[in-house]
């Protein structure tokens, strides 16, 4: 393997050499041997910079040691920016930074100076983070990073689902009150793995494996065309940036001969990349039995577990349809257990109150109380109030009639 820096190279379609200014570092002839089977051979690659914006609620002890590990190990080459969110929106600057080191500091001492507490609101962030000022030589990446309950905002997903094609999201949420819904679903639409971590003792660890999981973009503007392929129904329909340790992963359906060519092009720091695959070199192989379900996941996943895309009765005949044909659990189909034997001829039985162990930092307040549902009891005690002093006003003005 050869490491140098970066070097003018021909760009396809422009009849010219060009030099990306986001070219950062680059790798030529990459080889490597498993045993003794060459997996890769006269791979040339080049990571560009990176632009990361953070969005955060009011900081506490978590979130400010990973935000300290995140931006303080930002390279030179980079830019960021940090936004507040809890109520309303808070950007550290109108347009991202250079992560010089007098930028850096500054990012670090507002976070130390932001105060503990939940967040709200936040696709009105994310919104406003897309519409931040940016380069076309960077591959933008939106860290939301949060250690509360955060509202359910239905078109959170469906706004990253729309974006992907020009910005990365990644989550990560710190605490046993963290909303998984929330974070696992940002890191569906966003095609990304959900960092989750309950001690905040975890938080430093897990924050380096986050840190290189989206330190390293490889490939910006991302597609794929198929030519004398016929492919339908692919997922995901957009593909954000390839990172290092992230791959271009795709499923889909072909119908008709096994022939033509899957083409990747995208955008290194070096000018414009192409990878064509011989689909006539494809082997199946037994281990790819499991493919058709992974699709239907999949299609399911964006149809109808996070609810972005679309959600009418479309949607939902399509859902139907999956699961049954690919036996799977969803919200519109279940497995029925049809047990033969009668275990109860007797038809008595008996009602166990069974205990569920809370979630670990969750209080006793999240299971409910005695009174049930309804109002809470401070206000029938006002309410009982009230019409004690009514009663009593009644009859004071009654004996007040009689005299």
């Amino acid at each position: 393997m050869t490491v140098a820096p970066p070097i003018p190279v021909a760009v396809k379609d422009e009849g010219k050499t060009a030099r990306d200014p986001a070219a950062m570092i680059a790798v030529r002839g990459v080889k490597k041997r498993i045993g003794g089977q060459e997996i890769l051979r006269g791979i040339d690659m080049s990571v560009t910079t990176g632009e990361t914006l953070v969005i955060i609620g009011r900081s506490g002890a978590g979130k400010s040691v990973l935000l300290k590990n995140l931006i303080g190990r930002l390279k030179p080459t980079d830019t960021f920016n940090v936004l507040q969110f809890s109520g309303g929106s808070r950007l550290l600057s109108p347009t991202s930074l250079a992560a010089t080191p007098q930028n850096v500091g500054g990012a670090l001492a507002l976070i130390d100076n932001l105060k503990s507490g939940g967040g709200t609101e936040l696709e009105a962030a994310l919104r406003k983070a897309i519409q931040i000022p940016r380069s076309d030589f960077e591959s933008r990446s939106i860290v939301v990073v949060t250690d509360g309950y955060i509202a359910q905002e239905p078109g959170v997903f469906t706004l990253i689902h729309d974006n992907l094609n020009k910005t990365n999201f990644f989550a990560f949420g710190i605490g046993a009150g963290v909303t998984r819904y929330l974070i696992e679903g940002i890191a569906k639409a966003g095609q990304g793995e959900p960092f989750i971590v309950t001690e905040p003792g975890e938080a430093p660890a897990a924050g380096e494996r986050f840190r290189r999981y989206i330190e390293s973009p490889v490939l910006t503007n991302v597609s794929v065309s198929y030519r004398g392929f016929d492919a339908y129904d692919i997922e995901p329909e957009v593909q954000p940036d390839l990172f290092a340790e992230r791959p271009v992963v795709l499923f889909g359906k072909w119908r008709g001969e096994k022939r033509g060519q899957i083409e990747v092009t995208g955008r290194t720091g070096q000018g414009t990349f192409t990878k064509v695959f011989d689909v006539r070199n494809s082997t199946t192989r037994p281990e790819h039995a499991a493919l058709p379900q992974l699709w239907a996941r999949s299609r399911i996943a964006r149809l109808s577990d996070f609810n972005f895309g679309r959600n009418d009765e479309e949607s939902a005949r399509e859902v139907t349809t999956l699961g049954l044909t690919y036996s799977l659990l969803t919200a519109h189909t279940s497995f029925i257990a049809v047990l033969e034997e009668v275990r109860n001829a007797g038809g008595s039985a008996s009602d166990v109150n069974q205990p569920l162990p809370l979630p670990a930092g969750v209080s006793d307040l999240a299971v409910g109380n005695p009174y049930g549902s309804g109002a809470e009891p401070g206000f029938w005690i006002l309410l009982f109030g009230a019409g004690s002093l009514l009663v009593i006003a009644v009859r004071l003005r009654a004996g007040l009639c009689e005299h």
